[in-house]
Parts: structure tokens; sequence; C-alpha cells
């Protein structure tokens, strides 16, 4: 009953917060006005601005707060270490290769820069675990390791690019383009971003109860008769396909992966089996009250990244002196 109504509680939170996101703007509607043009009485300007502007972002931005938020509760969990965030593997660096490669050589085509960017984070992926392969030391050390080796080699790739790129045209896309944003949201982004990440949750909901033997050692799970390799590379794998698919549409969003799995345990006390609804739903509330606030608080739309780190690392030190604790069960 209490884990319904948590559920229940999370899903009106989030419904009133994107009525109040489809109000705020540099064109302001009021909810008695939004309802009018919805069903057909109300100015064609407006229903444009809300079926292909607003509605879309909202939806996106919901869906995308909630794979980043799932994915770091799953990193977190599996190599136990609270600090961890989505990007242990290099995935966000690969992304952003392969965006800043599409931006340079493919004239910034949005659909080329979006595929890139995922081949790219996939790979960079791939190849974090086939480098870990080759370590001879613990087997998530050497996750973590090949992680920031490919993170540095990427970020690296990044740097050569801007340097050689031209610096009034494709510099400043590949630096907005790193800061983040849901300014190019749409109907396509959403069934595109939709399909892979409900097939990556989907996955992690069947793989749940093996991933909290996991939290208790690989030993213990062995013991259990899990395969701990094959868990897993299956659930690397899956949150790194959240992770993709978001920052190939909407850039480097910072924070989200690693603060919000902290918010959840300070109120949730269910372990990574129990938690996924709620996990998901506060990344989307999170991220909501983020891009909102990024679009309205100046005449200017700040990138998300701005928002979401300024409010995020000092909370984050909030919630780890409050807990008193670096541990994460």
């Amino acid at each position: 009953m209490i884990k319904r109504s948590s559920i229940l509680l999370h899903v009106t939170i989030l419904i009133i917060l994107s009525i109040l996101s489809l109000c705020i703007g540099r064109y302001e509607l009021s909810p008695l006005e939004i309802l009018n043009t919805l069903i057909g009485n109300g100015d064609m300007g407006e229903y444009s601005l809300l079926v292909n502007i607003r509605i879309p972002r909202i939806i996106l931005v919901v869906i995308s707060g909630g794979a980043l938020a799932l994915s770091g509760m799953v990193f977190q969990s599996m190599f136990q270490n609270p600090l961890i965030s989505p990007d242990v593997l290099g995935v966000t660096s690969g992304c952003s290769l392969g965006a800043a490669l599409g931006i340079v050589f493919l004239s910034a085509s949005p659909i080329l820069v979006q595929s890139l960017s995922f081949i790219f984070g996939l790979l960079a992926v791939i190849f974090s675990v086939l480098l870990s392969k080759r370590m001879r030391s613990n087997r998530i050390l050497a996750l973590v390791i090949s992680g920031i080796v490919t993170g540095a080699l990427t970020s690296s790739m990044i740097m050569i690019i801007k340097y050689f790129a031209d610096p009034y045209k494709d510099l400043p896309a590949i630096d907005f383009w790193l800061m983040g944003g849901f300014y190019n949201s749409s109907w396509s982004n959403i069934a595109y971003v939709s399909v892979l990440c409900l097939f990556s949750t989907i996955v992690i909901y069947l793989f749940r109860w093996r991933l909290k033997v996991i939290t208790m050692g690989d030993e213990s799970a062995k013991l259990l008769g899990v395969n701990v390799k094959l868990v897993r590379l299956i659930v690397i794998l899956a949150s790194t396909l959240l992770v993709s698919a978001v920052v190939s549409v909407a850039g480097v969003i910072s924070w989200i992966g690693i603060l919000v799995p902290h918010i959840v345990k300070s109120y949730a006390k269910d372990d990574i089996s129990k938690n996924i609804p709620i996990t998901i739903l506060a990344g989307g509330i999170i991220l909501l009250l983020a891009d909102t606030l990024a679009r309205s608080i100046t005449t200017t739309e700040i990138p998300i990244s701005i928002v979401t780190s300024f409010v995020g690392a000092p909370f984050l030190v909030y919630l780890l002196n409050k807990k008193g604790t670096f541990k994460y069960v």
C-alpha cells in the first residue's frame, strides 16, 4: 500500500508539474486556454505551440529524466559506489565524439548527428568492456579504469576536432550541444527515444532480482546460481542504451544520473528491485523542473546542464553529509 501511494504521489506531482510547464514560457497560457486549445476551441497559433513544441518537449524531458535516473541507479548499485554516474564507461564522451564528428564533417544534419552520437556511445562502452577483459585486476575495478581510459581518449579526440573546427560556425555548435538542451524536441525524437528506453527498461526490470543479488557480492551471487558476468554485461548494455538514446537527441545532461538515485534513497528505503518505478518518475520530475527553469528564468534559453550542475553539485554534498556515509546499498 505504501509503495502504491508513493507511486501515485510521484505521478500526481509529475502531472501537476507538466501542466505548469505547459503554461510557462515566453508565451504564457492559462490551464483553461490550454484545455480550450486542445479541444479545438482555441487559436491555431496556440494549438501549434502546444502540439508541436511544448507537449513533445515535456514528454521527451520526462522520458529522458527517467532513463538517466534509472541508468544511474543501476550503475551505482552494480558498482557499489555512490559517486558512480552513467558515464562511468565513457558513454557520454563517446556520444559527444559522434556528435562533434557529425557537426563538423556532415554539415550538422540533425539525423546524422543523432545517429553518430548514438553509435559512438555504444562503441565507447563496447571498447571499455573489451579493454577490461584484457586486465587482470578485479572485474569491477577493471571496468571503471577502462571507462576512465575510454573517456580520456574520446575527450582528447573531441578537443582535436574542436581545434580544427570552424570557430564561427562549427565550434559554437559543438559547445552548445555539449551543454545539452531540449530545444530540438519533436515527435520523431520521442518515438526514437521511447522505443530504445522502453526496451532497455524492460530488460533491467526482468533482471532486477539478479541485480539485487549481485549487490550482495559476486561470491554470494554465484552461490545463489547467478551468472554474474552475463547479468552484469546485459545490464551494462541496457543502461548504456538508455543514456545513449537520451544524449543523442538532447546532448550532455549532467548530474541527473548521479543525483536522482540518492534523492530516491533518502526517502524510499526499498532495494533496487522495488525502486525502479519511483526512480523513473523522480528522474522525470527533476529533469522537467530543471528544463522549465532553463527555458523560463531568462529571455533566452539556458543549456540544461548549466541548471542541473549548478543545483546538483551542492545538493549532492548536502545529501551525502546528511546520510553520513558513502556506502550505497
